[in-house]
């Protein structure tokens, strides 16, 4: 800042401040970054619950015990989850029970208020999945939930039936 003192006829001085422009974008600048940094915060879906549910997920082996060769092992990579145990924005098993989002008497769950508002909200039409059986529509709320140990994934069927069968074919 610039302090310039002028003179006047009746000899009182006047005191006039002049800002550098380039302290003002600085200045704004750093708000801009500052705004940025905290949106990203706010906005972002991944939380502690998230980072445990993928440091937990174990694979689960089932030994078979044949009397031609008892080493043999075959690879579960399918199951039946608890639906308040997945985030059903991020259509992934968490392994910890879920933020329940009441829409019409109908109970989903998500993983952060983001999730929350996009299932309110029924964004991108959220709420609902694809069988991968026959591709029907299923409400995610009522469905029956089979996890990809592989991935972490989820797939929603209408049935238990469709859902036992996907896991026998796989």
């Amino acid at each position: 800042m610039k302090h310039k003192h002028f003179k006047q006829k009746n000899k009182e001085a006047i005191q006039l401040t002049v800002e550098n422009p380039s302290r003002k974008i600085f200045k704004l600048l750093i708000s801009m970054l500052f705004l940025i940094l905290t949106s990203i915060v706010l906005l972002s879906c991944a939380n502690e619950k998230k980072e445990k549910a993928e440091t937990t997920t174990l694979t689960v082996t089932k030994a078979h015990t044949p009397q031609t060769n008892p080493v043999a092992t075959s690879q579960i990579t399918y199951e039946i989850v608890p639906n308040d145990k997945v985030c059903m924005v991020n259509d992934r098993f968490m392994g910890v029970e879920q933020i329940p989002i009441d829409v019409e008497g109908t109970t989903y769950y998500g993983c952060c208020q983001g999730c929350v508002d996009k299932l309110q909200k029924n964004i991108d039409n959220v709420r609902f999945g694809s069988n991968p059986i026959n591709d029907v529509k299923v409400d995610k709320a009522n469905a029956v939930i089979v996890q990809d140990k592989s991935k972490g994934s989820v797939y929603y069927f209408a049935s238990k039936q469709d859902a036992q069968s996907f896991i026998n074919n796989n």
